[in-house]
């Protein structure tokens, strides 16, 4: 999870720092206009596959 990119609202973020515990799974996130903000965990979406990505070696 951290230091993977996901898609927040179809564009990439990085996810930075992430809080466990009880309650929201909170992330800290770089956005693509590098702004860090800290939300919810829940709505990022990983990026579809390419087709590169896809293939095993």
């Amino acid at each position: 999870m951290i230091g993977r990119t996901y898609l927040e609202r179809g564009k990439p973020v990085l996810v930075l720092i992430r809080w466990s515990g009880p309650g929201p799974r909170n992330v800290l996130i770089r956005r693509h206009d590098g702004s860090l903000v800290v939300r919810p965990f829940r709505g990022l979406r990983l990026p579809k596959p390419t087709e590169t990505e896809g293939r095993s070696a």
